[in-house]
């Protein structure tokens, strides 16, 4: 078994996002707290869904990743968002762009199902969702993504080179369902304004009741744990 680097960053998300395979050279869990909002898209995204007026009527600043999927909006103390960096020569890569996702979300669905939340199903199949899931990550399930009664809780998109995968999860406290529609509002199409996505205090009493950074330490201290369980 191979032991994990755990790397934790404060800062914005355009720094963090910059440089996403930086540490490739080994296996790598780097927990990330942003200290400014942000509307994070996909690597193909059209900027022109933004609506500017209403990212700076939010204090938010708007950054392009390297990776697929639709778009996401990150909140200080509002997520968990993990980069999990597997080497190309480590047991855990898969030259399967799909199937590398899998033990991923497998890990997380252990730790969700641990905390008490029942009901969770992975998803093992294709993308799901159509156009309205290539604008919003979280209105679709691809492989190893994980929803409770049909609304997805764990978000993923990798980023793929030579030296190996990161996998950039996304785990909410609560699900910015206003923040993100009110600047994604020029996408073109009505978003649903409910119902296909939550975020894991919407589900779990316990972090309900918790402080958003306490939710947050108790599930990252449990993530690392189930680190250590991959083979």
């Amino acid at each position: 078994m191979r032991s994990w680097r755990i790397v934790n960053e404060v800062g914005r998300a355009s720094d963090i996002h910059a440089n996403p395979t930086f540490f490739l050279d080994q296996r790598t869990a780097r927990f990330v707290e942003v200290t400014r909002s942000a509307l994070v898209l996909g690597s193909s995204q059209d900027v022109r869904a933004v609506d500017r007026d209403a990212l700076e009527a939010l204090g938010a600043e708007l950054v392009i990743r390297k990776s697929g999927g639709g778009a996401v909006y990150l909140l200080p103390h509002g997520q968990i968002w993990v980069d999990i960096s597997v080497p190309r020569s480590d047991p855990l890569f898969s030259d399967d762009v799909g199937r590398s996702f899998l033990a991923i979300g497998e890990m997380f669905l252990k730790v969700l199902s641990n905390l008490g939340c029942n009901d969770l199903e992975m998803h093992s199949g294709r993308l799901t969702g159509g156009e309205l899931s290539r604008t919003l990550c979280f209105a679709g399930l691809g492989p190893g993504e994980i929803a409770f009664e049909g609304a997805k809780i764990l978000g993923m998109s990798q980023r793929r080179t030579a030296m190996g995968a990161v996998f950039q999860c996304t785990l909410y406290l609560s699900y910015p369902f206003d923040q993100l529609h009110r600047v994604m509002s020029q996408a073109g199409f009505e978003f649903p304004r409910r119902g296909y996505a939550l975020g894991i205090a919407e589900i779990l009493n316990e972090f309900a009741d918790l402080a958003p950074a306490e939710a947050m330490t108790h599930l990252k201290n449990r993530l690392e744990e189930a680190l250590e369980t991959l083979a």
